[in-house]
């Protein structure tokens, strides 16, 4: 116990005095693995685990400071870590390492550090009997080794490493060796060979289809002196054709152009005259409110009154539809809480308002997305007598997100589903909606870059979905 403490305060005072004067924190950690190892030579296995295990608060510190991981340096230390439990047998431990240097020598991107994991790997397996792991092993390793080497520098480094695995004595490395390079000389061989017999089978096919092409042409230039004649008439016809079908193309396009400009026009005509006539119909409505005795005349000129505006509303956005709203970036949690805050003043009395928005934020025009999201508001408070209301907004991807208004009321009938987003569609009682308000919110969310759409796999009430491509940001 007394000799591990003052071993640990020499290696303190090392660690200490390194800093200290700056020295290179590499020296420190090589200087720290070779006392390690001396240590084991002596059979002092507690005091070089601890040597190590200083050796790792130092590169911790480090890292603190410095911001370094110092991947190189804690792979050299696993690596020794490694030695040691393979001299003292205990392949589980050193298995754990292993797995340590690989996550080190990859997080450091340094090839020369990764060619000695595979190195270090076959030991490890060969010390511990693992044959066929030892020699996949060795595999990756010369692979990595030799990477965009010629032929013959391959056969050298081959060589080489036979060379020295006999000058070590190493009978194991060796063997691994000579069994990889008879592979790879096998393989070679057999590649020249492939190489050789597709040549002349490519030769001695050339050769064949050089006769038969030569009779071919033999007998195809008799059938091509009467073939040409043929094709020639052809083609004064086929240039016919398409001159006539140019022509034609030519005059059908300007009936079309001359078709779409009017239908333009029309349009454009149809937009001016109903703004003009409700220019000229809002204000005698609205005089004739104010003198009305009755609340159903009324209710009936309001009515009227949101018609007129919504269809305005309507063909602006129409008009308008490929011109996107201008964006800025909002917290999408607060947002929403705000909305629906806001609509509770249309919730009846049993219906609880749930919000499961996280903090996310979202570029996109908040009084865009705001008039969409409290337009479905309103709607699911008139029809949910009881239940909840919940808004959602969930993240697709870094530039997709979608919001989900739900409800537990009586649902929409699925026969009048599909003309959800159509505008002027026949209406009943004008007192109770024009129908224009989801086809305004349609559009809108077009031009918000998005899409609504009712989900249809929902049951329980209705669900609104309003996908939005926007960057979204955590």
């Amino acid at each position: 116990m007394k000799k591990y403490i003052l071993l640990s305060l020499a290696l303190s005072c090392f660690v200490t005095t390194a800093q200290a004067q700056n020295t290179n924190l590499s020296d420190a950690v090589r200087q720290g693995i070779r006392q390690s190892m001396e240590q084991t030579r002596n059979a002092n296995w507690n005091e070089a685990f601890a040597i190590c295990r200083q050796l790792d608060a130092l590169l911790h510190n480090d890292t603190q400071t410095s911001k370094d991981p110092h991947y190189a340096l804690h792979y050299l230390v696993a690596k020794e870590r490694l030695r040691m439990y393979n001299r003292i047998r205990k392949p589980e431990s050193g298995k754990q390492q292993l797995d340590i240097m690989q996550t080190y020598a990859v997080q450091s991107k340094i090839d020369t550090l990764q060619t000695d994991y595979w190195y270090a790997k076959a030991q490890y397996h060969q010390l511990f009997g693992q044959t066929a792991q030892s020699l996949e092993s060795y595999k990756q390793w010369f692979a990595r080794k030799v990477s965009g080497q010629s032929t013959d520098a391959i056969e050298q480094s081959y060589r080489n490493i036979l060379d020295q695995a006999k000058q070590e004595a190493n009978p194991a490395l060796a063997s691994s060796m000579q069994i990889l390079y008879n592979h790879w000389k096998d393989s070679i061989r057999t590649a020249k060979d492939a190489a050789t017999l597709h040549t002349l089978k490519q030769q001695y096919s050339e050769s064949q289809q050089s006769l038969k092409e030569k009779e071919v042409k033999i007998s195809t230039n008799k059938i091509l002196i009467g073939l040409l004649g043929s094709v020639a008439a052809i083609l004064a016809v086929a240039v016919i054709f398409l001159i006539f079908s140019l022509l034609r193309f030519i005059v059908k396009n300007k009936s079309l152009r001359r078709s779409l400009e009017l239908a333009n026009d029309n349009n454009n005509l149809k937009s001016q005259y109903i703004n003009h006539i409700s220019e000229q119909v809002e204000p005698t409505l609205a005089d004739i409110r104010t003198k009305a005795a009755d609340a159903t005349t009324r209710e009936n000129i309001d009515a009227l009154l949101t018609l007129f505006n919504d269809v305005q509303t309507y063909i602006g956005l129409e008009e308008t539809r490929d011109e996107m709203y201008p964006t800025e970036q909002i917290n999408v949690c607060d947002f929403c809480e705000k909305l629906m805050e806001e609509a509770k003043v249309w919730f009846k009395p049993e219906v609880e308002s749930v919000i499961k928005v996280p903090r996310v934020f979202i570029h996109t025009n908040a009084e865009a997305l705001g008039r969409i999201i409290r337009h479905l508001l309103k709607n699911a408070a008139a029809h949910t007598q009881t239940g909840k209301i919940t808004v959602e907004f969930k993240k697709r991807s870094a530039h997709t997100g979608q919001f989900l208004i739900t409800d537990t009321g009586c649902g929409i009938a699925q026969a009048l589903r599909p003309s959800l987003f159509k505008p002027f569609k026949a209406v009943e009682d004008l007192r109770k909606g024009d129908k224009l308000g989801l086809p305004i919110c349609s559009l809108i969310a077009y031009k918000l870059n998005g899409e609504l759409h009712i989900d249809n796999d929902f049951k329980k009430g209705t669900r609104f979905i309003l996908e939005l491509h926007a960057k979204l940001q955590a």
